[in-house]
């Protein structure tokens, strides 16, 4: 098979072995699928201008969960499945994830499908496969503690799979990470009109950081750029229902 020369400058010779790599890896591919578009607010933090699929992604926070759940619904836009990995340890703090109270928001339960692990060890083991197949359009993994080594298992799985990762951390981890991005989501105090999160972009592989505050559709998980509230500490905390959309 015949290949074009290589560019005579070193930076064109550079970025063209790259590609070639990429495309040895069968990886190349992955840099030309088009980001989940999540809206004003959020996609000019990105390089991609969205968030990069064939990547891994971490979500920490009070309200995490209902931002992985946005992007879900966002990154649905095409065929596949969205699997939903915890343990039981998982089931027994937070409960299962509520068909119903999904299909309210736009999420296809025919497209759900939820995978129990007996253990953190088997989640582990059950986000990585899920990721690999590219019948996953999105994986959301609930994992309490994914060290260096894991994420980067992790990221090779998404890549081959071709979907994106969400993972739902309980907590901010300083631990290196092979993530794309990692996000904090908190609720923003104060219960008239929508709901509103407070979202920070902490970390980027492209060095890009920011915060903003969203308003949440509740009927299709879309996410509106908010103002910031007149007196935010004087307004009263939104019940924990309203907080946990995800699974109401």
């Amino acid at each position: 098979m015949n290949e074009a020369p290589l560019p005579a400058d070193r930076a064109g010779r550079l970025a063209a072995l790259r590609a070639r790599i990429r495309a040895l890896e069968g990886r190349g591919r992955g840099f030309a699928t088009p980001p989940v578009r999540l809206g004003p607010a959020l996609d000019p933090l990105l390089a991609e201008e969205g968030l990069a699929r064939r990547a891994l992604h971490e979500l920490a926070g009070p309200a995490s969960t209902l931002l992985a759940l946005a992007i879900a619904r966002a990154a649905l836009d095409r065929p596949g499945l969205l699997v939903w990995c915890l343990d039981e340890a998982g089931v027994r703090a937070r409960g299962l994830p509520w068909p119903p109270g999904l299909a309210a928001r736009g999420l296809d339960p025919s497209r759900l499908l939820l995978v129990r692990a007996p253990d953190a060890t088997a989640l582990a083991r059950a986000v990585e496969e899920a990721l690999s197949s590219p019948a996953a359009a999105v994986v959301l993994g609930e994992l309490a503690r994914v060290s260096f080594d894991l994420s980067r298992r992790l990221q090779l799985a998404v890549e081959r799979g071709g979907g994106i990762g969400l993972l739902l951390r309980p907590a901010a981890d300083p631990t290196p990470s092979a993530a794309a991005t990692r996000w904090w989501a908190e609720p923003v105090p104060g219960c008239e009109g929508p709901v509103r999160l407070r979202l920070e972009l902490r970390r980027a592989k492209s060095g890009a950081r920011g915060q903003v505050e969203v308003r949440v559709d509740e009927r299709t998980l879309a996410l509106h750029p908010a103002a910031a509230l007149a007196d935010p500490a004087a307004a009263a905390a939104c019940p924990a229902e309203r907080r946990a959309l995800a699974r109401s």
